[in-house]
């Protein structure tokens, strides 16, 4: 669940032989594989791509891409289109949903969170997340990219309960700079887990060449995957069986 994924049909490190099918929750009447964004190309990368150079994390798993951010605003509406997308998900029988968004201020300032709502329980997304979690589904969200900003603190949904939030690090093993920080308001640990975030290698959707880039947004996939190949090593596991190995 993403933005925009301009050039995803057309990269041969992506192949589609290995995807279930893709829908656009927003309002745009713009191609879904068109130049309005290529945030989802880059994440679905880290996960899927595969050529000589370079291998995602999850090269055998199967996928359905959903975009569900506007992308000319920021409005409560968007949560909904990812409201949406949970929805179809687990209608389509997907195990594992990697999320690199997050929701704090939006473009009316009446609509923006406050800290404490970061507590799981009050945005749609979280609550939606715990929904899936019940289901049996695995959510892997970024956690956000305000560490170094003045909100500081985690985003939403990264702040439901049963998931796996995704923090960024450096190849050192080192907090970088900009992942947002926990607790989440109700005071649990967040994020639950960290991944290369800084210097993550990616594949760029212009020209097919590995890039590196830097975001929580690049460390969720990373984890998304691992737990794509971990579940299917064993796969009479719970997804909460996976979340506590991870």
């Amino acid at each position: 669940a993403d933005g925009g994924f301009f050039n995803a049909d057309s990269l041969e490190s992506l192949p589609h032989d290995q995807w279930l099918g893709y829908t656009d929750l927003t309002d745009s009447q713009h191609d879904f594989f068109g130049p309005e964004g290529n945030h989802g190309t880059l994440c679905l990368s880290a996960i899927m791509g595969q050529q000589e150079n370079y291998q995602g994390a999850a090269t055998q798993a199967e996928y359905f891409l959903f975009r569900t951010e506007e992308h000319n605003t920021e409005s409560p509406k968007e949560i909904d289109n990812w409201v949406a997308a949970i929805e179809m998900a687990d209608s389509l029988g997907l195990h594992i949903v990697s999320t690199s968004l997050g929701y704090t201020t939006f473009d009316q300032e009446h609509f923006n969170f406050a800290y404490a709502d970061m507590d799981g329980r009050t945005s749609r997304g979280a609550q939606a997340s715990l929904i899936a979690a019940r289901k049996g589904m695995l959510l892997v969200t970024a956690m956000g990219n305000e560490g170094d900003k003045t909100w500081h603190y985690l985003s939403t949904p990264a702040d439901a309960d049963s998931i796996l939030s995704v923090g960024a690090v450096n190849k050192d093993g080192a907090i970088a700079m900009f992942s947002s920080y926990g607790p989440s308001a109700d005071g649990r640990v967040k994020p639950e887990v960290c991944a290369m975030g800084e210097g993550t290698s990616l594949i760029s959707p212009a020209n097919n060449a590995v890039i590196s880039s830097n975001g929580t947004s690049f460390a969720g996939p990373l984890i998304a995957g691992m737990a794509a190949s971990l579940w299917s090593a064993l796969p009479q596991a719970t997804n909460m069986e996976i979340r506590e190995m991870i």
